[in-house]
């Protein structure tokens, strides 16, 4: 009888085993089941320690018990901890429920671990290995523990600031478990901006993880911090490598330093021909523009998890007709298509929109119009269209008989610039000028050269690109220029390509800011 005891003891042990990994958790009563849990634990044999971390679980979870889910990792940020991404700053369930409830996002899991200040990788003296926690613990505990879909293609994981970072050298480093990164104002620096951090700084949160501490200049760049940078890991002959993940990244143009790493990681990606998304929106590195980004960093996620095609451009749906007043004439000999507002008055003096462009038919022009809204505008202003082969390379003469020929007043306030590839470039130059006299400059996809010419004090640029732009090196290196000038900007990409299409999107987000400052 004992023998027979222990011969069933060791059958059943053997049987838990097998399916440990395949394993469904008993049911949860209802009354007890909590969508949301904060700190919860996982004891890591690698850190010594026990790990926090919250879960945001499905709704149906105790209902669909033979359902399995996608499981996606979020990351906090430096000095932040398991709690921020729902308790403290992003609400993001808040967020999550929404998006379900629209039916655009389908239910997943979200793991929201404790990440100390490690920037999410080994330290490079192994005195704190927490990637290897990561990627050997807690993952498998997570998979062990919650009916997740236990491959590659359903995890993700997204991230902010040193959360970012997380979320971009984790899939990068770890292709085999991760499919999906979405960094959102990840924390990173050029070599440039390391070398120029203060001591202190550099020392207490990166030194101490890629070695340097104490050190100055090149110094601080050492291998092991070369390993883990996106500047030197992304390059000619790891390219190819990357082309089983998706990348997401998302940098506010009011950053002080990381929208300048960020930007240029986009271009060095372009470069490599690395596919990614790339989005720049107004904000700074606050928990509201993080919030705003995982509105399409969740649409991303899902897309990917499906195994859908991330669509490379936005649909701006527009009339091509036009039912306000349209002049087609010759104006300083050149062939213009001029809009009045309907608060145009040509016995008074009014505000105008020089537009230059690359040829854009007619049905181009009136959606552009359509989406300002200028036939039903009331403020006494028009927007004369001209192609950029009928400007000439001295807009100053032609601007003159367009001022002349509409009425416009001699303030410089009244007078304001869009410009459309080659046709940003001309009214980039003329903004420069001795003779120009523009108040703000929107720059479509422009064909600007920065280094031949400098953008003007006195002008307000709005910086207007896609991410699968033609002149994306160029709006990165004015932006740039603008900040370290102190000239106002604003800088945004968009998803999508270059062209007329492109264009709508940048017309259509830039319509508030122009209209704010024409003058009544």
């Amino acid at each position: 009888m004992i023998k027979l005891l222990a011969l069933l003891t060791l059958m059943l042990s053997s049987a838990n085993t097998s399916c440990d990994k395949e394993r469904s958790l008993p049911e949860t009563p209802p009354s007890r089941f909590e969508r949301y849990t904060t700190d919860l634990t996982m004891y890591s044999d690698i850190l010594g320690e026990t790990i926090h971390y919250s879960i945001y679980l499905p709704a149906d979870y105790t209902t669909a018990t033979d359902k399995r889910y996608g499981v996606v990792y979020l990351l906090h940020g430096f000095g932040d901890n398991w709690g921020a991404w729902n308790d403290q700053w992003l609400h993001i369930t808040t967020l999550i429920d929404s998006k379900e409830a629209a039916g655009e996002i389908t239910p997943m899991i979200y793991v929201m671990p404790q990440g100390f200040n490690s920037y999410y990788v080994n330290r490079y003296d192994g005195s704190f290995n927490y990637m290897d926690m990561f990627t050997e613990e807690l993952v498998p505990y997570i998979d062990r523990t919650y009916r997740t879909r236990a491959d590659r293609s359903s995890r993700a994981v997204a991230g902010y600031s040193m959360g970012g970072f997380g979320a971009m050298i984790l899939p990068s480093k770890h292709a085999e478990l991760f499919s999906v990164s979405i960094p959102l104002s990840m924390s990173f620096r050029t070599d440039e901006q390391y070398m120029a951090e203060p001591q202190s700084g550099w020392d207490g949160q990166w030194g101490c993880i890629f070695g340097g501490v104490g050190l100055a200049g090149e110094g601080r760049l050492t291998e092991y911090y070369k390993e883990y940078c996106p500047f030197y890991f992304f390059n000619e002959q790891s390219a190819a490598s990357f082309a089983d993940l998706h990348y997401y990244f998302d940098c506010g143009d009011d950053e002080e330093q990381l929208l300048i790493a960020n930007d240029r990681l986009h271009r060095q990606l372009r470069e490599l021909g690395i596919a990614h998304e790339y989005r720049v929106r107004n904000g700074a590195h606050t928990s509201d523009y993080w919030h705003d980004a995982m509105r399409e960093g969740l649409d991303y996620i899902e897309c990917c998890f499906n195994g859908g095609t991330w669509p490379d451009a936005q649909n701006i749906a527009t009339d091509p007709s036009y039912a306000g007043v349209e002049l087609s004439e010759t104006v300083g000999g050149a062939e213009v298509v001029a809009y009045p507002s309907a608060g145009y008055d040509e016995s008074k003096s009014n505000s105008v929109v020089y537009l230059l462009h690359d040829g854009l038919a007619k049905e181009d022009l009136h959606r552009m119009m359509n989406l300002w809204n200028v036939a039903v505008n009331t403020k006494p202003f028009i927007v004369v269209c001209v192609p950029s082969s009928q400007a000439g390379s001295d807009f100053a003469t032609l601007a003159q008989a367009i001022d002349a020929k509409y009425a416009i007043a001699e303030d410089a306030d009244r007078h304001f610039g869009a410009g459309l590839g080659s046709g940003a470039g001309l009214l980039y130059r003329y903004a420069a000028g001795e003779e120009a006299r523009l108040a703000a400059l929107y720059l479509f996809d422009g064909e600007v050269d920065v280094e031949a010419t400098a953008p003007c004090s006195g002008t307000y640029y709005y910086i207007d690109t896609t991410d699968g732009g033609e002149h994306y090196v160029e709006a990165g290196e004015l932006y740039e220029r603008c900040k370290a000038d102190g000239v106002p900007y604003d800088y945004r990409v968009r998803n999508g390509q270059s062209g007329a299409d492109a264009a709508m999107g940048g017309f259509q987000a830039s319509k508030s800011n122009l209209m704010d400052r024409i003058r009544n």
